[in-house]
């Protein structure tokens, strides 16, 4: 079983962590995206100023591959992921509503490529939305799955006014 974390530092199973911010950076945008993703969209997040911006986008997925050690296959035109039979990414769980049973659910609210961000503007305004809407999930995975003790007091169910 291997588990992609994307919500707080970005890992993926027992794979040496990859250098540089971008390849996490593509692997969240291709993840969190409703469907497939243009290259051009792609490109024009992490690497609007690049001379050869298809080159950079070629290298950044060898690199996202790398960074998750084969654990999800990522790449077409648009840009696909699926990931392998018992590769568990934590994103979909949340996205999903589905209960973690591979990683805490503590952690569901934690800010996605927690200080892993690439320092490009473009993508900066996409990860604070994306940001957004996994904390809102997230946050209401924990309401759902977690059990509260107080409400099996008279206190917890209809707590006195002052």
């Amino acid at each position: 079983m291997t588990v992609v974390r994307l919500l707080g530092p970005p890992r993926a199973g027992r794979v040496d962590p990859v250098r540089g911010r971008k390849p996490w950076a593509l692997l969240a945008l291709v993840l969190c995206s409703s469907g497939p993703v243009p290259r051009c969209r792609a490109v024009g997040l992490l690497f609007p100023d690049a001379g050869d911006p298809g080159a950079a986008l070629r290298w950044t997925l060898s690199r996202a591959r790398r960074a998750t050690g084969g654990a999800v296959r990522l790449g077409g035109d648009p840009l696909r992921v699926e990931p392998v039979a018992g590769t568990v990414v934590d994103v979909f769980d949340v996205l999903a509503g589905r209960r973690p049973r591979f990683w805490p659910l503590g952690e569901a609210t934690l800010p996605l490529l927690e200080g892993r961000e690439p320092d490009v503007p473009e993508f900066a305004a996409w990860l604070h939305g994306r940001r957004r809407d996994l904390a809102r999930s997230g946050r209401l995975l924990q309401q759902t799955y977690c059990s509260s003790t107080s409400s099996a007091s008279p206190a917890g169910r209809n707590p006195a006014r002052r």
